[in-house]
């Protein structure tokens, strides 16, 4: 259950982000809908996963993910920075 918490603390900072970034409105929009799936698939896993530590797949495909949104996220940063400079 520890990691579900963690997994709530992570979509969070990833919402107070991309809030309080300087993305254009269809950015914001598109990544309102996408942080909550993730967040629920992510929730999901935490709650299917196994018990132990060593050899986890629920950790490694969780891990994976929020990789993924925070990668993602950070592209489109850069990706709005760039535009609204021009």
């Amino acid at each position: 259950m520890g990691i579900n918490t963690v997994v709530i603390c992570v979509a969070a900072l990833f919402s107070y982000w991309v809030n309080k970034g300087s993305f254009k409105s269809a950015f914001t929009t598109s990544l309102a809908f996408i942080i909550p799936l993730f967040t629920l698939i992510e929730f999901i896993m935490g709650l299917l996963m196994p018990s132990q530590l060593e050899d986890n797949w629920g950790i490694i495909a969780i891990l994976c993910l929020m990789a993924f949104n925070g990668c993602l996220i950070y592209a489109i940063a850069k990706r709005s920075g760039k535009s609204s400079q021009k």
